[in-house]
C-alpha cells in the first residue's frame, strides 16, 4: 500500500526519489525570512532563508538538521504557485537568499527552484545562494549562468566523508562537479566545512590544495559545532575534542581553532571567510569579514564585520 501524507486534509503520496522517499505539499509558513538565529558573540552576517524545501536524504552525523526536525528529515518539497513565493520575495529589496539552510538545496530538486532560477536571473540586487554536497546539478547545465545565481558545494577531507557523510557523493565528485560548472561561467564557492580534527588536521592539506587548484570565487571555512541535543537524535554524531562554548555550541578550543584556520589559510594559500566563528577567533587570527558563503559583497554593512 502506498504512503500517505497528511496536511490539513490535503493528501499527497510520498515518491522514492532514489535517495529514499520524499513528500510534496502545499506550505503554510513563510518561505522568505530573514536569518536571526546567531548569538551576539558570533560573526554571521544576515541573510534571507528562502524555504522551497526543508529536510535532507543524506545521513551525515554532525548534521543540524537531525536536531532542527528531532530526527525526521526526510525531504519535503513544496508545490505551491510560484506566485506566492514572489509576492514574498517583492517584499525585500535586496539580499541574498539561501536554500540552503534546512534542505540540501540539489540533492533532491524542489519543483519551485525551476522558477526561482529564471526569476532571480532577472534581477540586479537579489541573489540566490544554493548550497549542496551533491553532485545534482543537471538543472544548471542546461541553463544560462547567471552572477545573481551562486553556486556552494560543502566539501570535507575524504576521511571524514568516509566516516561522517554517509550517502553523499565522495569530496572529489563535488569538486568535479564544481569544476564543471565554474568552466561553464557559473558563480562557484567552496564551504570546507565542519572541518573535524579528530581525524587529524593533516588530513586536509590535501583536499585544501585541490580547492586551491578549482579558485573559487570564495571559499568559506568551519570547524565542528553543534548543540549538545544533536546527542539525543544521534548518538554517534563526532563529540572529540568539544566542549561547551559559550554560545552554548559544543566547539573545540579557541587556540586550536585559531591554529587550525591558520594551518587551513596556508594550505589555501590565501585568507579564507569563517563560518559562524566568533568575534574573538577573528580579532586573534587578526582576519576581517569581506565576504562570505551567504553574503556578497556589495550588500555587507559595516556592522557585519569583525571590527
Amino acid at each position: 500500500m502506498q504512503d500517505l501524507a497528511v496536511e490539513k486534509n490535503l493528501f499527497f503520496p510520498l515518491e522514492d526519489s532514489g535517495k529514499g522517499f520524499v513528500q510534496r505539499r502545499i506550505r503554510k509558513s513563510s518561505f522568505v525570512r530573514l536569518f536571526t538565529k546567531t548569538p551576539p558573540d558570533i560573526v554571521c552576517p544576515h541573510f534571507f532563508e528562502l524555504i522551497l524545501s526543508n529536510g535532507c536524504p543524506y545521513d551525515c552525523l554532525y548534521c543540524y538538521l537531525k536536531l532542527t526536525f528531532r530526527g525526521n528529515k526526510s525531504p519535503v518539497l513544496f508545490i505551491n504557485p510560484w506566485t506566492q513565493v514572489e509576492k514574498e520575495l517583492l517584499r525585500v529589496p535586496a539580499g541574498v537568499f539561501s536554500t540552503g539552510e534546512l534542505a540540501d538545496s540539489l540533492a533532491v530538486v524542489p519543483p519551485l527552484l525551476e522558477n526561482a532560477l529564471e526569476w532571480f536571473s532577472s534581477q540586479r540586487k537579489r541573489y540566490l545562494l544554493l548550497t549542496t554536497k551533491s553532485t545534482n546539478i543537471e538543472i544548471l547545465q542546461k541553463r544560462r549562468p547567471s552572477p545573481q545565481i551562486i553556486v556552494s558545494f560543502s566539501i570535507n577531507a575524504p576521511e571524514a566523508w568516509e566516516r561522517f557523510e554517509r550517502g553523499t557523493p565522495s569530496p572529489l565528485k563535488r569538486l568535479e562537479a564544481a569544476a564543471g560548472l565554474r568552466a561553464s561561467g557559473w558563480r562557484v564557492r567552496i564551504r570546507l566545512d565542519p572541518v573535524c580534527l579528530e581525524i587529524g588536521l593533516e588530513k586536509y592539506r590535501e583536499i585544501c590544495r585541490a580547492i586551491k587548484d578549482l579558485d573559487p570565487e570564495l571559499v568559506t571555512v568551519g570547524t565542528l559545532r553543534h548543540y549538545p541535543g544533536l546527542f539525543r537524535f544521534e548518538k554517534a554524531a563526532p563529540r572529540k575534542g568539544l566542549k561547551k562554548a559559550p554560545d552554548g555550541r559544543m566547539r573545540y578550543p579557541v587556540e586550536e581553532r585559531i591554529r587550525a584556520y591558520e594551518t587551513i589559510a596556508r594550505w589555501l594559500e590565501k585568507e579564507p571567510a569563517l563560518c559562524k566563528e566568533s568575534i574573538e577567533v577573528w580579532h586573534k587570527l587578526g582576519w576581517r569579514l569581506r565576504e562570505c558563503n551567504c553574503t556578497v559583497k556589495d550588500l555587507l554593512t559595516p556592522n557585519d564585520g569583525t571590527k
